[in-house]
């Protein structure tokens, strides 16, 4: 992950090249459906290529399209829910990176009813 272009693995042996920059460029259309410019995709793949392909640019097979799942601040979403005891959420874009992390940690919340207080910032809580 950089600041221009992020690639991970993907099925099929394929691989998936994703960023925020360019989301400004995704054009919502009428029917529900989201597109973007071919351009901004070969600049991504410009990006990616600088990554893993010695600068040649790489050229996508093909693209999707869509809103991201991401909370609204941008943070992760993550404790009991005030309002609803005994329900706890986890909820963030990064889930690839977090996931090990924010589950030990709640587990541990949930277990002992201490709140950690590296959560303090990312509590559902905050958007009320």
């Amino acid at each position: 992950n950089t600041p221009r272009a992020a690639v991970r693995p993907n099925p099929g042996n394929t691989i998936a090249i994703d960023h925020d920059w360019y989301e400004e460029h995704i054009v919502a259309q009428a029917d529900g459906q989201y597109s973007i410019d071919t351009a901004v995709i070969n600049q991504l793949m410009a990006e990616a290529g600088n990554l893993i392909a010695d600068g040649a640019p790489l050229k996508a097979d093909s693209w999707k399209i869509g809103l991201k799942p991401i909370p609204g601040d941008g943070e992760p979403v993550v404790g009991e829910l005030q309002q609803v005891p005994g329900c706890f959420v986890v909820f963030t874009h990064s889930g690839a990176t977090l996931a090990l992390i924010l589950g030990e940690i709640l587990t541990q919340e949930i277990l002992t009813g201490v709140k950690h207080p590296m959560l303090a910032t990312f509590r559902p809580e905050r958007f009320s």
